[in-house]
């Protein structure tokens, strides 16, 4: 009878320490959900200096993009689902960045959350209706949690865009696609393309 005793004290103080060592060892060995700061540096694949690691990605035409080699550029990443009505709304304004800042050293990349096995051809039909002629790419959820600001119910909405400066680093995040957004989005992009 006094073991079992034993045993129900020290459950609670048991439950305490796990909750002090997770609270620890996670953040410690890389495993905490933050977004990601910097795209990975070509010269590091594995991810070791930048803490990304180098992701080949494939695009709607079946070829693969590396993401190291946008290093050194002014890149905006835009996260869509091609069933969002939202994400649709917003890719002309996307698409017609990508057109007037090209020449300036902007890449865009449309990165669709869709399942590329499955659901190519819908991806490919919103392209069309919204407007877009760079490159689309499918990413992995993985991808996704890196880069993207997740939802208070920890689930990762769109559309959603990362922007980095040309040194690969993370200059904004743009959560919502509001239209009175669209002024800063775009002074932001143009500040960084004259760096």
């Amino acid at each position: 009878m006094s073991t079992v005793t034993m045993r129900r004290s020290f459950r609670p103080l048991t439950l305490f320490l796990l909750l002090v060592l997770t609270l620890i060892l996670v953040p410690a060995a890389g495993w905490a959900q933050t977004p990601a700061n910097e795209l990975p540096a070509a010269d590091d694949p594995s991810g070791a200096r930048t803490g990304v690691p180098d992701y080949n990605l494939m695009t709607l035409k079946g070829s693969e993009m590396r993401l190291s080699s946008l290093r050194g550029r002014v890149v905006l990443l835009d996260f869509f689902l091609a069933a969002c009505p939202h994400c649709k709304a917003h890719a002309r304004f996307v698409s017609d960045l990508a057109k007037r800042y090209r020449d300036r050293g902007l890449v865009v990349l449309n990165l669709c959350t869709n399942n590329p096995y499955v659901d190519r051809e819908t991806v490919q039909q919103y392209a069309q209706e919204a407007g877009i002629d760079n490159d689309i790419l499918f990413v992995s959820f993985e991808l996704l949690s890196l880069y993207l600001t997740p939802q208070p119910d920890g689930t990762y909405g769109v559309p959603q865009a990362v922007l980095f400066n040309a040194d690969g680093r993370v200059a904004a995040r743009f959560t919502k696609w509001q239209e009175q957004d669209k002024p800063e989005i775009e002074q932001t992009i143009v500040k960084l393309l004259k760096k």
